[in-house]
């Protein structure tokens, strides 16, 4: 089975929240790595690591609605990275990247 590795920065306000709907939607442990900007603002890192191709129809609209919401920072999908992704550009990379992938495409997870 294709599996993915998925990047999502925002607040850590937001990280919380997102991190626990994306381990009910998926199943998998999402693993949370703080940052701190120039600024010193904390942000952070969630990371779905290796989850399933066949989880698309869960996982991106909960990204989708994070970005709609203006509460990402920064989306990591394979070796593609979006600052302040917009959410057309997000539905497109993900499409892209699974479209990739199920093809037997490297992809770059």
């Amino acid at each position: 089975m294709n599996r993915i590795e998925l990047g999502v920065q925002c607040r850590t306000d937001v990280a919380e929240a997102l991190a626990t709907e994306l381990e009910k939607a998926t199943g998998d442990q999402v693993d949370q790595v703080e940052l701190n900007n120039l600024d010193g603002t904390p942000t952070m890192v969630l990371q779905v690591m290796q989850v399933a191709v066949s989880l698309v129809a869960a996982v991106a609209p909960i990204v989708a609605a994070y970005i709609t919401s203006n509460k990402v920072k920064k989306v990591k999908l394979g070796s593609i990275e979006i600052e302040n992704p917009t959410r057309e550009q997000w539905e497109h990379l993900w499409r892209e990247y699974v479209s990739s992938k199920s093809a037997g495409g490297s992809g770059g997870a």
